[in-house]
Parts: structure tokens; C-alpha cells; sequence
């Protein structure tokens, strides 16, 4: 008997943290859900002074690949 209650409240939280995370996901109406849009941009905060000094990089080497080769 106590191996089906266990069954069931396993069954009974796993049926509804899907449908919290379906909701989370689809934005229902009558709840918001903003602190998932504001955490993705935060998440990527600390790695942005990295990614523009890659970007600097990137345009930096992609203008010596345009020149024109001297080496006459």
C-alpha cells in the first residue's frame, strides 16, 4: 500500500511541475512571468565586455583579410 501512495505523489509532482514549466513558457495570461526575459539578459551581462572585445577582433582581422596583398 505504501509503495502505490509513493507512486502517486511521485506521479501527481512530476504532472505538475510540467504544467508549471508550461505555463512559465508559454507566458500565461494570468500570470507573469517577467524575472525569465530580465534573467536571460542578466545572465549575459558579465560576458558582454568579452564578446565585444571578440567582435573588436573579428572586424580587426576580417579588415586585414580586405587589403590587398604588398608583398612586391
Amino acid at each position: 500500500m505504501n509503495i502505490y501512495l509513493v507512486v502517486l505523489l511521485l506521479i501527481i509532482i512530476i504532472v505538475f511541475a510540467n504544467l508549471l514549466m508550461f505555463a512559465a513558457v508559454r507566458g500565461s495570461k494570468g500570470m507573469k512571468f517577467d524575472w525569465l526575459n530580465t534573467s536571460k539578459t542578466n545572465l549575459g551581462q558579465p560576458f558582454k565586455k568579452e564578446d565585444d572585445q571578440l567582435n573588436e577582433l573579428r572586424r580587426r582581422v576580417k579588415e586585414l583579410d580586405d587589403q590587398p596583398d604588398q608583398s612586391d
